[in-house]
């Protein structure tokens, strides 16, 4: 981040709500973040090796693992990396028309999540109504889908962005290897 007053890169500690501590602390012990932390780089690690990370029995650690998943906090899943799988995939910023029902965005929003070739579906306020993160195996057959996808009453308008790279995702570096733009 430029600092304003000299153009360099701040140095400058950030503030108690730009930290990881300061936005979990309500939700999350520093225990339950390692867990997390580590189940991020591997979910599917044991029990008895996520217990020797952090300093737990197996039992512990797994009682731990267990509350985070059932009260929703965690969720332990398997990510298609796209661009290492040689696809392509686009955000498509949506607008809703004005005098569309909430019932009919809604019934929008069902469609698109369970859409097999959607990966996500965010609900937004600002510029556009609606992020939907889609894949497929090229670029026109992102805008052919993406065109079908659209026939909704609800939808105005929208855009298409299709993704170049993706340098972190997940709290993940996906590619170490690739250099970042200068």
């Amino acid at each position: 981040m430029a600092d304003a007053s000299n153009g360099e890169t701040g140095t400058e500690e950030p503030f108690d709500g730009d930290t990881i501590d300061g936005l979990l602390s309500d939700h999350l012990d520093d225990l339950d973040y390692e867990i997390y932390r580590i189940l991020n780089e591997n979910g599917r690690i044991s029990d008895t090796e996520l217990g020797e990370r952090v300093g737990l029995s197996r039992t512990a650690v797994r009682r731990r693992r267990k509350q985070l998943q059932e009260d929703d906090i965690i969720k332990v899943i398997g990510v298609l990396v796209l661009q290492e799988a040689d696809l392509n995939y686009a955000d498509v910023r949506v607008t809703i028309t004005s005098n569309a029902t909430r019932e009919a965005v809604d019934e929008f929003i069902d469609y698109l999540v369970d859409q097999e070739l959607v990966y996500e579906v965010d609900e937004y306020l600002g510029t556009y109504d609606i992020l939907v993160r889609i894949w497929h195996a090229s670029l026109q057959d992102i805008k052919t889908y993406t065109d079908r996808l659209m026939q909704h009453e609800a939808v105005e308008d929208y855009d298409v962005a299709p993704v170049s790279q993706t340098y972190k995702a997940w709290h993940s570096v996906i590619d170490e290897s690739s250099e970042l733009p200068e």
